[in-house]
């Protein structure tokens, strides 16, 4: 799994420079030349951003053609060769995940020289703008989707043990001290039990996982419940992904008072679809990755609002007790 990746100045530039080019039709055209289908000639395209951060952007390219059609895109650039081993996890996949209504986006096509990939473009709402009646069963559906990748039988990296991951968050935990102490302070007897319970984790086969699964990261259709960005693919206890995506859904049903009140039902919702699919997965290991995600997320919250962010914390840690305690119990 790849955590964390910071740019150099030259590379943050030249991303720069290539997200003002890709900005423009037709230099966004002559990238997909090889790949418009057989038929197509554009008339124009339309380029627009939908994402962009120090180390990779998302430009969304609409091809129009002279008779009215048009074709979208999204071409997805990184700083580095990152790109490279997201398309080559993603070409190991595919021939093991059938096309069903409920699937992976997966890239279309790479092009090294320009460190992009390229992705058929899909409309939709993600799962977690979704809070009517219909998100029980959409969780259920996701949970499906989840167990789907992990029973895919690839390698396709090194093993990220537990202990990795705790090591990532106690990292990430540690930023709180210069500015939080006090929020440090809080956290850090959670950690340490955290770390107490490593050793004593169920034993599980290791599967290919998404690495950063959660509501947002699932696009509903109208159709279909498509799983997208797979910049955090690794190898490890599949419980993780399971465990990454309660926790996430336990922290906005915690911190977002405008949900209805059957909110509080999505977490098992999610993980009862889930283990009810993979029963060969450690309930117990789900609810030490919800404890470990809760306490990342401590210092999520505090980054971005720094005012409130603390109080936030507080609300966020005492979930990770209760998770914890969900370890110890079982």
């Amino acid at each position: 799994m790849r955590f964390h990746f910071d740019p150099t100045p030259e590379q943050r530039a030249a991303l720069e420079a290539q997200l003002a080019r890709l900005r423009q039709p037709a230099a966004a055209l002559e990238l997909l030349a090889a790949i418009l289908p057989a038929g197509l000639t554009p008339a124009s395209a339309v380029c627009t951003l939908q994402s962009a951060h120090s180390d990779r952007f998302v430009v969304q390219v609409t091809v129009c053609s002279h008779d009215g059609a048009e074709r979208g895109y999204a071409l997805k650039a990184y700083s580095d060769d990152f790109g490279e081993r997201v398309w080559a996890h993603a070409q190991r996949l595919a021939p093991h995940l059938a096309p069903r209504l409920h699937r992976p986006c997966l890239p279309i096509h790479h092009v090294p020289q320009e460190r992009v990939l390229v992705f058929d473009w899909v409309e939709g709402r993600t799962l977690s703008k979704i809070v009517d009646g219909r998100k029980p069963e959409l969780l259920r559906h996701a949970a499906a989707l989840a167990a789907d990748l992990h029973r895919v039988p690839i390698v396709p990296e090194q093993l990220t043990t537990p202990q990795m991951l705790v090591e990532e968050t106690r990292a990430r935990c540690d930023n709180l001290r210069p500015v939080w102490p006090g929020t440090a302070d809080m956290v850090e007897p959670l950690l340490a039990e955290l770390q107490a319970v490593v050793p004593h984790l169920d034993s599980t086969d290791p599967a290919p996982i998404h690495g950063d699964m959660a509501a947002g990261q699932f696009l509903w259709t109208g159709d279909g419940l498509v799983l997208l960005d797979w910049d955090m693919f690794g190898f490890a206890d599949p419980a993780y992904d399971a465990g990454h995506f309660v926790a996430q859904l336990e922290r906005r049903c915690t911190l977002d008072p405008t949900l209805p009140p059957e909110a509080g039902r999505w977490p098992g919702c999610f993980r009862d679809a889930y283990l009810a699919a993979m029963p060969r997965v450690s309930s117990r290991n789900v609810s030490f990755y919800r404890a470990l995600t809760l306490l990342r997320k401590t210092y999520t919250v505090c980054r971005r609002q720094p005012a409130e962010g603390p109080h936030q914390a507080v609300r966020l840690a005492a979930r990770a007790r209760a998770a914890l305690e969900d370890v110890r119990r079982q």
